[in-house]
């Protein structure tokens, strides 16, 4: 039913609504706001409506959609909503509700007739028109029927109110660009909007690690060798691009979780003395060392390492979880609550389940960083612009410098448990040890 007055409008109010936008190109970011539609299902009745805001099939146009202020929404997808300007807070992101109780995105695959216009009108902006508004309806409807979750899954409130919202202020940020290097690299690519290249984070992935990547490029990758980085630059005169890196950060969020102590030591040089029953090792042990320490890590700990106490306290954890996992069929974040329910991994083992929840707790506590970092930096012209897992770049002028590094950070990360490696460069290629 498409809304016609603003009787019909008002007659939503105080309804529970699953809420998915039209864009009136799906291709762009969101950074763009183009939301032209909306289709809301009342999640009690299945009734269907659409409401347009600059759609041609709709007779009543809404100047916004604020009317939502006086609904229940699940959101299909919050972060166009934070995009286009509206308070979110109250809303429940259909998504990570998903996410949250199946560990598996939402999948949608693009409908037919998208396809079909994006293929024979492929220069066309415009495609969300083309599409009348019963037509969105029944894919919105189809999609609700397979995604919807009403029951609030545990995590909820931290990966919408923090995690989400963290992510949202480095991706919107976006990173300056050398026009003609960029175009040189990529060609036309959505991800470009004038003079910044914006990416997108997927926090919906198996891991529990947000992917980050959009349109033709993944900026967790970027190559190093072939001048790829060059075309990203400061957007300051005079600005630098600032990037700290964690060391050996699995290994030390490990110790944290089970109160191992590295002493002063690098990490990788402190196994391998007991690696090689050496106070004084080699560079080459070292490099063994750290080799040897991402196989046990990351693969299972061998029987022939279980003397060293750091690893015997890491292999502690892991049988824990994975008794408590078999126990109650989940294994819960300390950080979130979130659980991690292990009938939704096949063939999963001790150290696949130890992994996960490594990664899921190194995104959830990167969080826990990202937030007092944001606001430090709030009323100054620094900006974060991409995060890579174990890594943070800032944009930063001149100015800014020292306060980013001689206050903000600091006060964001406890340097003697997690110590950090940082470089700077004019862009993205040049970055050099500061």
């Amino acid at each position: 039913m498409i809304i016609d007055n603003i009787q019909q409008l008002e007659s939503l109010y105080g309804k529970s609504l699953f809420v998915y936008p039209i864009l009136q190109d799906s291709r762009r970011h969101g950074i763009e706001g183009n939301i032209i539609a909306l289709v809301l299902i009342d999640t009690n009745t299945k009734e269907t409506f659409s409401v347009s805001k600059n759609h041609p099939d709709g007779l009543y146009q809404v100047e916004d959609f604020h009317f939502l202020d006086y609904c229940s929404v699940f959101s299909y997808d919050t972060i166009l909503f934070k995009y286009a300007g509206y308070e979110t807070d109250k809303f429940i992101d259909v998504q990570l509700q998903h996410y949250l109780k199946t560990n598996k995105s939402c999948n949608f695959e693009t409908p037919t007739i998208i396809n079909h216009y994006t293929r024979y009108l492929s220069e066309c902006s415009i495609l969300g028109s083309l599409v009348s508004l019963p037509k969105h309806e029944s894919i919105a409807y189809d999609l609700f029927n397979r995604v919807f979750v009403e029951e609030r899954q545990p995590g909820l409130a931290y990966y919408q109110q923090k995690l989400i919202s963290c992510f949202y202020m480095i991706e919107k940020n976006g990173l300056e660009i050398d026009s003609m290097l960029f175009e040189g690299r990529f060609g036309k690519t959505f991800s470009r909007v004038k003079d910044r290249s914006y990416t997108q984070y997927n926090y919906y992935t198996t891991t529990g690690r947000p992917s980050n990547r959009f349109d033709k490029i993944n900026f967790a990758a970027l190559n190093k060798e072939d001048g790829t980085r060059e075309c990203f630059i400061s957007r300051f005169d005079g600005g630098k691009l600032v990037e700290i890196d964690f060391n050996a950060y699995h290994p030390r969020l490990i110790a944290s979780l089970v109160g191992y102590d590295f002493g002063t030591d690098d990490v990788y040089e402190h196994l391998a003395k007991h690696y090689n029953n050496s106070d004084t090792p080699t560079k080459a042990q070292i490099t063994s060392a750290k080799e040897a320490t991402f196989r046990q890590i990351y693969g299972g700990i061998g029987k022939q390492y279980m003397h060293v106490p750091f690893f015997q306290a890491a292999s502690g954890l892991a049988r824990q979880l994975w008794l408590f996992g078999n126990e109650h069929g989940y294994i819960e974040s300390p950080i979130s609550g979130r659980r991690l329910i292990l009938a939704n991994h096949k063939d999963i083992n001790e150290y696949t389940l130890f992994n996960y929840f490594i990664q899921m707790y190194e995104t959830e506590f990167n969080v826990l960083i990202l937030e007092p970092i944001l606001l430090g930096l709030i009323g100054r012209r620094t900006k974060p612009v991409l995060y890579t897992y174990d890594s943070i770049l800032f944009d930063t002028p001149p100015d800014e410098l020292d306060f980013l590094l001689q206050t903000v950070i600091p006060n964001a990360i406890d340097i003697t448990k997690f110590p950090i490696k940082t470089k700077s460069g004019s862009n993205l290629s040049n970055l050099a040890v500061y």
